[in-house]
């Protein structure tokens, strides 16, 4: 089980966490959670605070993440919508081309990555594991 900084942390300290995640500004956080502003600005210098506040972020930023990704088919649709628009401006038929062609040039990136990220991932477990891996690779291609 994954080690839980908030179990180290005190009421108080629960509730400057969630405060400094709605709030914005630390004076404003200090005063949802009911304490000072350097008391806050201490507990960001301690470590189990400090994780806490990280994790809570982490948690937070995923789920923006995830509502983007789930608006992301909408996002194209329109773009391409724009872009094939004739009558709408120019630069907008541009820029939305231009997004396009990014968001498609950062995928290939990203599929890029993975691929060299699991090739390390694969050297990195060991001479033994890559011989056998190259001895199904060969036996794959004598299949077909």
């Amino acid at each position: 089980m994954a080690y839980n900084h908030l179990d180290k942390l005190t009421p108080k300290q629960e509730r400057a966490v969630a405060a400094l995640l709605t709030e914005h500004s630390v004076e404003r956080a200090a005063a949802s959670a009911k304490v000072g502003t350097r008391t806050i600005y201490r507990w960001l210098d301690e470590p189990d605070f400090a994780a806490a506040y990280r994790r809570a972020r982490r948690k937070a930023f995923g789920q923006a993440i995830a509502l983007t990704q789930r608006y992301a088919p909408l996002a194209v649709n329109t773009l391409a919508k724009v872009m094939m628009d004739e009558s709408a401006p120019h630069n907008a038929q541009v820029r939305a081309a231009a997004t396009m062609l990014k968001f498609a040039r950062d995928g290939i990136e990203l599929d890029d990555l993975a691929a060299r990220v699991e090739a390390l991932e694969e050297a990195a477990r060991g001479p033994a594991r890559q011989q056998n891996g190259a001895a199904v690779a060969r036996s794959d291609r004598l299949l077909r």
